[in-house]
C-alpha cells in the first residue's frame, strides 16, 4: 500500500438533527449507533492512521460510542457551523498530512469509496467522491422553471472528501466562508482543482426521518449471450481487448460478457433486451462499443430509480485464460454503472473440452444480477 504521509480521518458528529426531531447520531442501526458506524468505517481502512470526532452537545455519548477505537485520537466540540467544526478538529491533526472529511450522517460509507478518494488526493491534493444525478434536475426563476441543466454533467457530492490539510489551511487562513456546505467549495472558490472519484449511491446522508426507514423491492434479472469465434476480430470482454488468435463475431464488438450484464439488467426491470434497443439491423451499431451501450443501459435503470446491488458473471471459455484480465473487467463494469467494484462478480470457467465452448467454436456468457427498486 503506497503512503507518502499519514491520512487523518475527521468525522463530523456535531449536528443538532432538527429536521429528524431527535439525535440521528445516535440513532441505532443494528447494534450500534450512526456514529459508531461511520468512526469503525474508518477505524477499519487500512489508509487511516488517526480519527478525529467533531461532536456537538452529545458530545458525552459520543466520546462513549467511539472510545474503544484504537485509532481515535480525540474528540473535539464542533462549532455552529460545518467550517467551524472543520477547524475545530483541525487544531487536533499533526501537519503535512492528509485530511479525509466525513459526515458522521453517512454511516455506510465503504472502504472502496474511501480508498478511491484518499489515493486520489496523494496525487492530485483534493478529491471528493461523486455520483451521477439520477433526475432530472430543474433551474427555476421565481416559482417558474427557467432551464433544464445537462444532467449528464450534474454530480452529487458525498463524503469523505480527502485533502491536502497544508493546502487547506492555507486556502482556510485566506478566507473561509462559513456558509459553505461541503469543503470542496473552499477548493472551488479558490480556483483549485478537486478531482472526482467514484461514489456509491448506498453511501447516502441521514438527513430525515425518511432516510431510516426506506423500504425497497428486489428485482432478479438474467442474461445470456453466445458469440462465434473467428479469425480477423479482435477479443474483447468486459470491455478489455485480450490477446488472441481468434476473435467474437458480432455486429458490434460482440463483447459477449457485456451483452449478457446489459440482458440481466434490462430484464430484471422488464425492459425486453439488448436486441431491442440496440437491434443489428440498425448500421449506427456495426462495431459499437459495448461499453458505452452498457452507460446507456445504466441510465435506463437509474432513471428506473433502481440501484444495482450486486452482479454475477460467469465466462464460459476454454482458450485463452481470463484470470488476469478479470480484475480490469470487473472495474470497467462497475465504472460504467457507478457503483462500487464489491458489488461486481466475474468468473470464467471451461467446459473440459466439451461442447461448443470447449471445442474453441465459441464463447458464451451468464449473467444474474441483483436491482434495489422504490418500494
Amino acid at each position: 500500500m503506497y503512503k507518502d504521509k499519514k491520512v487523518w480521518a475527521i468525522v463530523l458528529a456535531a449536528g443538532k438533527g432538527s429536521r429528524m426531531g431527535f439525535d440521528k447520531m445516535m440513532y441505532k442501526l443494528d447494534k450500534h449507533t450512526v456514529v459508531y458506524h461511520s468512526v469503525a468505517a474508518f477505524e477499519n481502512n487500512e489508509y487511516i492512521d488517526s480519527i478525529i470526532v467533531a461532536a456537538g452537545e452529545n458530545i458525552d455519548r459520543v466520546r462513549r460510542q467511539v472510545r474503544e477505537f484504537p485509532k481515535m485520537a480525540a474528540v473535539v466540540p464542533g462549532g455552529t457551523t460545518r467550517a467551524q467544526s472543520v477547524m475545530n478538529a483541525l487544531e487536533k491533526a499533526e501537519p503535512d498530512c492528509l485530511i479525509a472529511i466525513h459526515d458522521g450522517a453517512r454511516p455506510f460509507v465503504s472502504r472502496q469509496v474511501i480508498d478511491r478518494a484518499v489515493r486520489a488526493a496523494y496525487t492530485h491534493g483534493a478529491a471528493v467522491p461523486c455520483v451521477k444525478v439520477k433526475d432530472t434536475i430543474k433551474q427555476a426563476e421565481g416559482d417558474f422553471i427557467g432551464f433544464t441543466p445537462d444532467r449528464n454533467n450534474l454530480y452529487i457530492t458525498q463524503t469523505p472528501q480527502v485533502f491536502d490539510v497544508n493546502l487547506y489551511r492555507k486556502l482556510a487562513a485566506s478566507g473561509f466562508d462559513e456558509n459553505i456546505t461541503d469543503d470542496a467549495q473552499l477548493f472551488e472558490k479558490a480556483g483549485v482543482k478537486v478531482m472526482i472519484t467514484p461514489g456509491d449511491y448506498a453511501n447516502y446522508k441521514i438527513t430525515t426521518k425518511d432516510d431510516l426507514k426506506k423500504e425497497s423491492k428486489m428485482r432478479i434479472g438474467h442474461g445470456y449471450d453466445v458469440h462465434k469465434l473467428t479469425g480477423d476480430r479482435k477479443l474483447i470482454l468486459g470491455g478489455v481487448e485480450i490477446p488472441h488468435d481468434m476473435g467474437l463475431l458480432g455486429h458490434s464488438d460482440a463483447d459477449v460478457v457485456l451483452h449478457a450484464v446489459m440482458d440481466s439488467l434490462l430484464g430484471a426491470l422488464a425492459l425486453g433486451d439488448i436486441g431491442k434497443h440496440f437491434p443489428d439491423t440498425d448500421e449506427k451499431y456495426a462495431g459499437a462499443d459495448s461499453m458505452q451501450l452498457l452507460r446507456r443501459v445504466s441510465d435506463m435503470i437509474f432513471d428506473a430509480g433502481a440501484d444495482v446491488e450486486n452482479i454475477d458473471v460467469t465466462i464460459l471459455c476454454q482458450k485463452p485464460k481470463l484470470a488476469p484480465h478479470i480484475p480490469l473487467m470487473r472495474q470497467n463494469i462497475a465504472d460504467a454503472l457507478h457503483t462500487d467494484i464489491s458489488r461486481i462478480s466475474v468468473k470464467a470457467t471451461t467446459e473440459e473440452g466439451l461442447g461448443f465452448t470447449g471445442e474453441e467454436l465459441g464463447i458464451a456468457c451468464h449473467c444474474v444480477c441483483l436491482l434495489k427498486t422504490p418500494g
